[in-house]
């Protein structure tokens, strides 16, 4: 599935700007599946209102600062604490939609890395959170720079 930047509405959560530094930021995304709509919430807290909590399908993200190391982009989805086919089929249905939420989020915060350009070189992961082992990982997902439009 791919990003289309019309498709996209995104927020700026007080007091957050634009072109606010990295510490502290955090993205909500999250969507409507009879729209098809996106939804960005960028805040120095993630935007828990906007959260299904029954269906919890909303994409985290948050900047990390490693000491002295580039700061990395890293997302958190619940594949959940469910049975094995349900977690299989909720990681499947976010490996699978992962490109275009990460795609989203930066579009969507494209003015940050217009005022820190040494971000596009920032590492993304994903934080797949389960109860069962085989969906609880870290995964690589490129640099920020891979999701550029």
């Amino acid at each position: 599935m791919e990003f289309t930047p019309d498709k996209l509405e995104t927020t700026l959560m007080y007091p957050t700007t634009e072109d606010g530094g990295v510490e502290n930021r955090k993205y909500t995304l999250t969507h409507s599946d009879e729209t098809g709509m996106l939804f960005l919430d960028i805040g120095d807290v993630y935007n828990y209102s906007a959260i299904d909590t029954d269906m919890r399908d909303e994409v985290l993200g948050r900047w990390i600062s490693p000491k002295n190391e580039q700061p990395m982009l890293l997302f958190y989805v619940y594949v959940g604490d469910g049975d094995f086919e349900e977690n299989s089929r909720r990681y499947q249905i976010f490996k699978s939609h992962m490109d275009m939420a990460i795609a989203a989020v930066i579009y969507g915060d494209s003015v940050l890395f217009d005022t820190y350009p040494e971000l596009i070189n920032s590492a993304i992961y994903v934080k797949f959170d389960s109860v069962i082992p085989t969906f609880d990982n870290y995964e690589y997902y490129g640099c920020v720079k891979d999701y550029l439009m």
